[in-house]
């Protein structure tokens, strides 16, 4: 029940990016073998905080967006090589040759809860046909059986009370 809770929370807080986002906080799965030089391996799950803009600095490794919503966004890892800090505007920060607004960070690699090898499980409950056969069909069973068991006993305790009532009549005549 917990699982089938929990997947529909992140199911219905995926953004336009195809993350679940909370707020500051954003879950996703590491879905290559890309970052494992940086100690996150395929299919962990990532929970990382947004931070202030002043947290980012260079050196530090965070989590990006780096594409487009309409073909394909990506998250992507990298080391801040440089950040542009305009007073009164949004900060830049860069990585490799990528430009990345802060707006687009997701927050710093320090603070991100890994969680191993659970974003197959993850992304299983959270595809359609998953959370069809995994979530949706138990459920479903487990409502139908619930309602079937009730009739049961109405029928039992009815006939029980016929019963009693044509025993009632077999000793009244």
């Amino acid at each position: 029940m917990i699982i089938a809770i929990f997947t529909t929370i992140c199911l219905l807080s995926l953004n336009e990016y195809g993350y679940s986002e909370f707020g500051d906080t954003s879950l996703f799965v590491i879905d290559n073998r890309s970052l494992e030089q940086y100690g996150f391996n395929k299919y962990d799950i990532i929970v990382v905080t947004k931070g202030l803009e002043s947290e980012y600095t260079e050196g530090s490794g965070a989590f990006f967006r780096y594409g487009n919503r309409e073909t394909r966004s990506y998250i992507n890892f990298g080391v801040i090589e440089s950040a542009e800090r305009v007073d009164g505007a949004e900060d830049s920060f860069y990585f490799n040759d990528a430009q990345v607004s802060y707006n687009d960070i997701l927050g710093v690699a320090n603070g991100a809860l890994k969680i191993e090898k659970l974003g197959l499980i993850l992304g299983l409950l959270e595809s359609k046909w998953g959370f069809m056969f995994l979530i949706i069909l138990p459920t479903l069973y487990a409502f139908v059986y619930e309602i079937y068991t009730i009739a049961l006993e109405v029928k039992k305790k009815s006939a029980k009370e016929l019963s009693e009532v044509d025993k009632d009549e077999d000793e009244n005549e």
